[in-house]
């Protein structure tokens, strides 16, 4: 191996030097004679230099990494002029849940505030999750919105508009409502709010109370044929027996509701009647005058179906109550006309001549009957049982 003598080695020291003092000139005239350019990222502004190259090389110089959905003001093939300004801002995946409904939304938005604005709801009445003015990172982060509407609660006697926010349940416990396990709730706690929402709590209360009840008597009937259709005639009467009850009674809003017997004891057993009713029927009239009121009453009763037998009880009902008179009338009670109407009045259901006209009144008496009775006989029995139908 040769061995450099000493006046070569000066030569290549200084060469070295040279090398070093060039590179040292060349980054001080970069530092001195790139172009200075601005970047603001999600409104953060920094300043750096470039002497020469496109958006790209800035980006890379300064570790900037753009990913999809990034705002960027510039192409990244466009040639850097002296101050230039690129903007970023950076896309942010949220976890957004609004009104109860979660999904994944994507926004350029650095701050929570501005993701409301992004969203439209900067005029809302909203309550939001984190803070407004809280950051939001790159990598995106959890916000929870719920708006605001007006409802109309009914609870505890009372009925207001209240302001309230997400779901029935929120609302109410935001308002420092309580409820018990057994209360109702409508709509169930769980359904969004709406603007006018009816929102009704139904106070359930529960208690259990002992009490004595009757135990009605029973009837064993025999028809008799030597009697009267319709009349009654009682050999034993009947006495109601008597029982403890243990009963939970259920309140709603204070007003019962429903009673469910949990437990009975008999005290004292109910003695059966024993009775017979007679079942001879009456008597057919086998004429009535032309055109009087209870010719009329026959005619309808034979188009309601109904047999002569129907007709007999009717015209012992109706001479029993009023001689078949449109005018009679009975000053204490103000019952009025041929089926005694109660008061006379209602009789104007059937026709504005009801004071006078006999068909007017038995068209009236007779559809009474049959909705309260069922048929004439049936209505004479009752007259028979209780003096009056």
């Amino acid at each position: 191996m040769a061995i450099l003598k000493p006046s070569f080695v000066r030569p290549i020291v200084l060469t070295l030097v040279g090398v070093l003092m060039i590179n040292l000139i060349g980054f001080g005239l970069h530092l001195a004679l790139g172009k200075p350019v601005t970047l603001i990222i999600d409104g953060e502004t920094t300043t750096t230099r470039l002497v020469s190259g496109n958006v790209g090389v800035v980006f890379l110089k300064n570790d900037i990494t753009l990913q999809p959905g990034d705002l960027v003001s510039h192409d990244i093939t466009e040639t850097v002029t002296t101050d230039m300004v690129i903007t970023i801002e950076y896309s942010r995946p949220i976890d957004l849940t609004l009104n109860g409904q979660r999904g994944t939304y994507w926004t350029n938005s650095a701050s929570v505030n501005s993701l409301i604005d992004d969203l439209g709801l900067a005029e809302a009445s909203i309550k939001v999750s984190p803070n407004r003015q809280a950051q939001i990172p790159r990598e995106g982060m959890a916000v929870t919105i719920e708006t605001g509407h007006d409802i109309v609660l009914t609870a505890d006697g009372t009925t207001q508009t209240v302001h309230g926010y997400g779901t029935v349940r929120t609302a109410l416990n935001d308002l420092g409502i309580i409820w018990g396990e057994d209360d109702i709730i409508t709509p169930d706690p769980s359904s969004m709010l709406a603007d006018e929402l009816a929102v009704t709590i139904i106070r359930v209360r529960h208690e259990t109370i002992t009490r004595q009840a009757p135990i009605p008597f029973e009837i064993n009937n025999t028809k008799d044929p030597a009697q009267p259709l319709g009349k009654v005639s009682v050999s034993i009467p009947g006495v109601n027996g008597l029982k403890d009850q243990t009963v939970v009674v259920t309140f709603h809003d204070g007003e019962v509701f429903v009673e469910k017997v949990i437990a009975e004891e008999v005290l004292t057993e109910p003695v059966t009647q024993v009775q017979t009713t007679g079942s001879k029927p009456p008597d057919v009239l086998a004429n009535v005058s032309p055109g009087s009121a209870q010719a009329i009453a026959y005619d309808m009763v034979k188009a309601r179906g109904w047999s002569d037998a129907e007709f007999q009880c009717l015209v012992n009902l109706w001479q029993r109550e009023s001689g078949w008179r449109t005018t009679a009338g009975n000053k204490k009670s103000g019952a009025y006309g041929i089926p005694q109407a109660l008061p006379g009045s209602k009789m104007a259901s059937a026709g504005p001549d009801w004071q006078t006209n006999p068909a007017t009144q038995i068209k009236w008496g007779l559809g009474y009957i049959s909705k309260r009775y069922g048929t004439p006989c049936g209505a004479w029995n009752s007259f028979l049982a209780k003096g009056w139908y």
